[in-house]
């Protein structure tokens, strides 16, 4: 690991520091790098927690924290660490820099009080290897609009144009919502919605139009994008969906039905739904709709107490886990009870009813994966006959996590 390369906070109030960050970063993923395009970044990275590697007057590495939070189910919040712009120069790479921003980072989220990080990864093998698993998978669609129909449509006439103006307050709304009935879902700062909903430079749009949004007011919001395109003089245009939420059925068919009836446009691509996703039982030919994996939301526990008491459970039960974490210091014997009314959750010298490693607490925590399923694949292991299947009934949720953006 190299330690002769300083590692420092960016300072926050100095744009000429974060500019240098915005550069760092855009040059790590192949952005626009123009003076111009780089301060738009300017409010959303003023709002993290970010650290550098330096190389002389070089940043050679790069890191970030928000200070968000993420709901738990039975509609709780916890504060949580979302980690982004994270990058290493390729000339820099295998030098440890990357372990030495991440652990530099989670200490931070702990002296914060955060008890869990989470983030999207451009690499997803990377991430495991520091404790983060899979809370949240998410699935992405491409849809063949050409002959495709609902089964009991809805009112086309609840969606109407949603005024950029007032895009942030009424996101805000349904984004908390949502948030109080599905576990997983990572808050945004202001700014962030501001950068995704209403700043709309040409270099957002990859080749398409400019950002629609539309609403059903109160309700639900969408926001998408138009690739127009023709073959052989046949329309093959395609929308691309960024985000629909909703707070009830109604409002979310609704919602799909307009996306999916753009004029000019013969397809529609989505992807970060969930993998409840309604909408395959919205529509006659479910085959239309070309599922496959998209990205999934990591989760690191820090804390394993206020994570695991912060939800609730459809059942009263209570079992002992050993959680392995060779990570960092969250390792232990823990007794977890739960209740439809609250958790709790303390240090135990009980003997355990199940073994597992802190990325799969992860990934079961807020009922992403079935424990059952991972004793099949031989990451959980259990102690005592049949605490496996109640776990699984402990962790279950009405509705899948999700987190329907990446930060």
């Amino acid at each position: 690991m190299s330690t002769s390369l300083p590692l420092r906070r960016v300072r926050n109030d100095d744009d000429d520091d974060l500019l240098a960050l915005a550069r760092a970063v855009s040059r790590h993923f192949y952005e626009d790098e123009s003076d111009d395009e780089l301060r738009l970044w300017l409010p959303f990275l003023r709002g993290c927690v970010s650290l550098v590697v330096e190389d002389g007057d070089r940043l050679v590495g790069n890191f970030g924290s928000l200070q968000v939070d993420i709901s738990t189910p039975g509609g709780g919040r916890l504060p949580c660490a979302g980690i982004t712009v994270v990058g290493v120069s390729q000339t820099h790479r295998r030098r440890g820099l990357l372990r030495r921003m991440m652990t530099a980072g989670l200490d931070d989220a702990v002296e914060r009080e955060q008890p869990v990080a989470a983030l999207f990864a451009s690499e997803s093998a990377i991430y495991p290897r520091f404790g983060y698993g899979i809370a949240a998978p998410t699935i992405e669609y491409r849809v063949d609009t050409s002959r495709l129909r609902f089964l009991d449509p809805v009112d086309p006439h609840l969606v109407v144009d949603l005024d950029p103006a007032d895009v942030v307050a009424e996101a805000s709304t349904i984004i908390a919502l949502v948030g109080d009935r599905r576990p997983g879902l990572v808050s945004r700062t202001a700014a962030e919605l501001r950068m995704t909903l209403q700043d709309d430079p040409p270099s957002f749009r990859r080749g398409a139009s400019s950002r629609r949004l539309v609403q059903v007011p109160g309700r639900g919001y969408a926001t998408y994008r138009v690739k127009d395109d023709f073959r052989d003089g046949v329309l093959a245009g395609e929308v691309r969906l960024q985000q629909l939420l909703a707070t009830d059925p109604e409002a979310e068919q609704a919602l799909w039905q307009h996306v999916l009836d753009v004029d000019l446009t013969a397809t529609v691509t989505a992807d970060l739904r969930p993998p409840d996703d309604a909408l395959p039982w919205m529509v006659e030919d479910r085959l239309r709709l070309r599922m496959g994996e998209s990205a999934p939301l990591y989760v690191r526990i820090l804390d394993v107490v206020r994570c695991l008491a912060s939800r609730t459970s459809a059942v009263s039960d209570g079992l002992v886990l050993e959680v392995h974490d060779p990570e960092r210091d969250a390792g232990g014997t823990y007794r977890w009870d739960v209740s439809p009314e609250g958790a709790a959750c303390s240090r135990t010298d009980a003997a355990p009813d199940v073994v597992l490693p802190i990325d799969v607490l992860a990934a079961v925590w807020l009922g992403g994966t079935p424990p059952t399923r991972l004793v099949d694949a031989r990451r959980l292991e259990e102690r005592t006959p049949g605490a496996v299947a109640r776990l699984d009934q402990m962790v279950a949720t009405e509705h899948a996590p999700w987190t329907p953006w990446e930060f």
